[in-house]
């Protein structure tokens, strides 16, 4: 499929959900509540959201470790934009992007940062599910009805479900590690049928992937990126429990369970690959977890609307004045992207001058 026909349905895709979102909604009502918000909380809310940067940046410097040590600095103006890709073009764009821009101005490979980002969300992905799915133990619903709390069983389940493919996925990637060799040997074989060029950025971004998962095999690292991880999504569940709290819906109606119940419906939305941030899709799933718990629809689309800004406007601000500093462009890094992956030598000489460079500092 083209990437004309994919940003084409994509497109489809988010005005659906737009329409869905809106269709029903009383915009007065919806500008009166957002109107009336506490500010107060809502910058609270966004400074722990801008938190979760400096610690998501931190956390890519321990999984980095083992093939490359980039600057802070570096670090953090790449995820920026990273997260500005994910806002305008969608959450694939990002994984390519984040590594590029990274590249442009650090000798780290793309294919050794894709890597590493590609850990991050497998990490990101079983901490979101493990919240949700453990959240769900204690959390309290007050039926309004049969079919809702059909639905609740439903959700419980979905969720258990996802715990045990989030861990089946962390035993895979475990054993991966630990016969890494013979693994690796095996598709190198399976791979030679590919293009050359292909065959050889593929194997690169496999090796890479096999040295960033050492993080599950050695103690204090893992332990460290746990620790990163958890600290990161506790951030994120707070400020989702601002926002909401920002409106004047009582901790009785969304306690900090209902805030973490909100948090894994919205991310389940975001998922789904349209442009601006998920637009669409976020505040569907978003509203639809508040109207669950008792939120009036109009409040409930106030709070997600606002919940989506507060999530990707910091990253989108920052990302665009990397852009414009460093004069680069999001389709530029792209290519660059794709272009570097068809070079396997560079791979090895990248290696080889970080090696040096982390000798030197040791």
């Amino acid at each position: 499929m083209s990437g004309r026909i994919k940003t084409l349905l994509s497109l489809l895709v988010g005005a659906l959900f737009v329409y869905w979102f809106v269709h029903k909604l009383n915009w007065r009502e919806v500008w009166a509540e957002v109107s009336e918000a506490h500010w107060g909380q809502l910058g609270l809310a966004l400074s722990l959201l801008v938190g979760t940067y400096f610690v998501r940046v931190l956390r890519w410097r321990r999984l980095l470790k083992p093939m490359a040590r980039p600057s802070l600095s570096a670090l953090f103006r790449a995820t920026m934009i990273g997260f500005t890709a994910l806002f305008f073009v969608g959450r694939a764009a990002e994984m390519i992007v984040r590594p590029a821009a990274l590249s442009a101005k650090e000798r780290v490979h793309p294919s050794a940062s894709y890597a590493t980002v590609m850990i991050e969300r497998v990490f990101d992905m079983v901490m979101v599910v493990v919240f949700f799915a453990v959240n769900l133990i204690f959390f309290e619903y007050i039926a309004r009805d049969a079919d809702a709390m059909r639905m609740f069983g439903w959700i419980k389940l979905t969720g258990v479900l996802l715990l045990i493919v989030a861990a089946a996925g962390i035993y895979g990637l475990s054993a991966f590690r630990r016969g890494r060799t013979g693994a690796l040997e095996y598709l190198e074989r399976k791979l030679a049928r590919l293009p050359k060029r292909l065959g050889a950025a593929t194997m690169s971004l496999l090796r890479h992937i096999s040295e960033g998962l050492a993080v599950l095999h050695d103690a204090r690292s893992l332990s460290i990126t746990v620790s990163y991880t958890v600290l990161l999504w506790l951030m994120v569940a707070l400020a989702h429990l601002l926002v909401v709290r920002a409106f004047a819906i009582p901790y009785a109606a969304v306690p900090f369970t209902g805030a973490v119940f909100v948090m894994g419906l919205s991310m389940l939305g975001s998922v789904v690959p349209t442009p601006g941030g998920a637009t669409g899709p976020f505040h569907t799933a978003t509203a639809a977890a508040l109207a669950f718990l008792g939120v009036e629809q109009n409040k409930a689309a106030s709070v997600a609307i606002v919940l989506h800004i507060v999530i990707f406007a910091p990253a989108t601000v920052f990302g665009m004045y990397y852009l414009v500093k460093e004069g680069l462009s999001l389709s530029g890094l792209r290519r660059t992207a794709e272009r570097e992956a068809d070079q396997p030598k560079f791979s090895e000489a990248v290696k080889r001058e970080n090696a040096d460079a982390m000798a030197a500092r040791r």
